[in-house]
């Protein structure tokens, strides 16, 4: 993995650069399409608290075709982060087919990395591994702040523990931990302990994995970012009742439950009701055909491979489910016209032609 820091001042010059580029059409349109920049910078606002509701503004926004570059950009990559944590995938990769259809605007250029950012998490859950690393690595040399390099590397130790490479996960994540306490990101901190609570459930540390899965929630809460309250929620959710821990269980279920209910996120609400049916068994309700059917149902629409192995050996077997095991990862390369683009990470070129360009 190769990680390069760019220089505080060559990233000014960067930034200064680019702006310059994509002032004008901005301006140029700033009349016209001020109720759309009032529209997308309302859904920009959301996108923390609740990215449910981002999309749903960026849905109001007519003929997004005939948008200026900038701002056809910038509502596709509002929506790719807003796709991001409601899992929508399908609509993630439409966004990315459109973003690249524009990859030489300087719009695009200039957020480039949040671009990368997104299709290297679309590469990840769809086990394009290798290319996931390819995309964040890119995303990483052209990361203009410190808060972009934490995610990114954070990214990228989620792509090793896919890869079942935990010792290097957990020693990026230590590294980020520290980082994230220095410079007072708490959304990032409340994520590196959710992640590691991750590694501690495919390693079979339970009680660790609950203490860092209770960090995670308390940090979540502080920020009241409901995604990350939500996952943060269900994975504590997963450590009680593989400890059987009833009460806890039962005392995080309801405001769980009642924040993932009305979330769009699939993944998140199949995996609350396979640890459900789990801990109703343990109260000695009984399976019926129903509830079989849909727990095959939900095992199909679980967030990836890691996931499916953790309720396969931990829950399947108890409720006697017969479901798929999750298949040995075989490498698979990602197939699109415009990829090419990122396994060259061609924006570092065009960057450098920026910012070497003669000025009037």
């Amino acid at each position: 993995m190769i990680i390069i820091l760019i220089e505080r001042v060559s990233v000014l010059k960067i930034v200064l650069a680019v702006s310059a580029l994509f002032l004008s059409p901005i301006t140029y349109s700033s009349v016209e399409h001020a109720p759309t920049q009032k529209v997308l910078d309302e859904a920009q606002d959301y996108l923390t608290v609740d990215p449910s509701y981002t999309l749903k503004l960026l849905g109001q926004v007519p003929n997004i075709e005939s948008l200026p570059p900038a701002l056809f950009v910038r509502l596709h990559i509002i929506a790719l982060r807003a796709y991001v944590p409601t899992n929508q995938l399908d609509n993630m990769l439409n966004s990315l087919d459109a973003l690249f259809s524009h990859s030489d605007e300087p719009f695009f250029i200039d957020n480039a990395t949040a671009v990368l950012s997104g299709l290297g998490i679309w590469l990840r859950r769809n086990r394009y591994l290798e290319d996931s690393q390819v995309s964040l690595e890119c995303a990483y040399e052209l990361a203009h702040t410190d808060k972009q390099r934490f995610t990114l590397t954070n990214s990228l130790a989620l792509v090793s523990r896919q890869l079942n490479e935990y010792e290097k996960a957990q020693d990026l994540y230590s590294r980020l931990l520290s980082l994230a306490e220095q410079n007072e990101q708490t959304s990032l901190f409340a994520m590196i302990h959710n992640n590691l609570g991750a590694i501690d459930l495919d390693l079979g540390r339970i009680k660790n994995a609950e203490q860092h899965f209770r960090i995670s929630l308390e940090k979540y809460q502080s920020v009241d970012k409901r995604s990350g309250i939500i996952s943060a929620g269900i994975n504590l959710l997963f450590a009680f009742i593989l400890q059987e821990q009833i009460i806890n269980f039962e005392r995080l279920y309801e405001p769980t439950s009642n924040l993932t209910t009305a979330f769009p996120n699939d993944s998140k609400k199949a995996l609350l009701f396979w640890l459900k049916t789990r801990f109703d068994q343990l109260e000695g309700k009984y399976l019926t055909p129903s509830i079989e059917h849909r727990l095959k149902v939900a095992y199909s629409q679980l967030e990836d491979d890691k996931i499916r192995k953790l309720v396969y050996e931990n829950l399947a077997s108890k409720l006697g489910i017969d479901v798929e095991k999750p298949p040995a990862r075989t490498p698979q390369s990602f197939n699109s016209p415009w990829f090419k683009e990122v396994q060259d990470c061609k924006w570092k070129t065009l960057i450098a032609e920026y910012q070497h360009s003669p000025t009037d």
